[in-house]
């Protein structure tokens, strides 16, 4: 696995770039991002996005094989991602991920809900509307999804205690010009602690939740 840093050469084949990019919202990273993969048919990246204090967008990328891309387009700093992780070891983390819920109606079908939202609905139809209290609802939902037992099992860590929400971000793109993209992201910050090393790796490379290709699931770490 190789992670990288990737930034956009400030040029006018980089702004006009963006502009045929725009209209398709979230979309357009993903897509920009492909530009690096270009040998590749199936997705092997997952990505984060962040914005540098001169506006532009820069992206942390995990990949199955470093990316390969035009140096008049793009500046890419990569390194061997191999972490030696033990058991008992704690880690500060930042992940950003698209928590959802199944949740059954009526009639017994299921859909999938940004558990976020689905908490926000659920308590303004008990008629609640005062916007601190919902807030507070909205908050206590990412933290019982990133939180639940089960879940920290199956990542092969225990949180040290719950992190804090950064934000909350709602999302939309379209995809092949008539396919629109809704989702939505919490972003968390915090430390852990790494309970099967083995299993919270392969995680790591996974990514976590959903929405992996629009930008979810890279979890940054660090040793504390």
């Amino acid at each position: 696995m190789y992670l990288s840093k990737v930034t956009l050469q400030r040029t006018t084949q980089t702004a006009k770039l963006f502009l045929e990019l725009g209209a398709k919202g979230s979309y357009a990273s993903h897509q920009l991002l492909w530009q690096l993969f270009l040998g590749e048919t199936e997705r092997g990246f997952l990505f984060r996005e962040e914005m540098t204090p001169q506006g532009l967008p820069e992206f942390y990328v995990l990949s199955l094989n470093p990316p390969q891309g035009e140096l008049a387009l793009f500046n890419i700093q990569t390194k061997v991602f191999n972490p030696q992780l033990s058991d008992g070891q704690r880690l500060s983390f930042k992940l950003r991920v698209n928590p959802t819920i199944c949740v059954t109606d009526s009639e017994g079908r299921s859909k999938r809900h940004d558990v976020v939202m689905h908490a926000k609905h659920k308590s303004k139809q008990a008629g609640e509307h005062d916007q601190t209290k919902l807030k507070v609802i909205m908050d206590n939902a990412a933290h019982q999804w990133i939180s639940n037992e089960k879940r920290l099992a199956e990542w092969g860590v225990s949180l040290d205690f719950l992190p804090e929400i950064e934000r909350y971000t709602q999302h939309q793109g379209v995809k092949k010009a008539v396919n629109k993209i809704s989702f939505s992201s919490v972003d968390f910050q915090g430390t852990l602690t790494v309970k099967n090393p083995v299993v919270f790796v392969e995680r790591l490379k996974k990514g976590f939740g959903r929405s992996k290709a629009l930008g979810c699931g890279l979890m940054l770490i660090r040793p504390i």
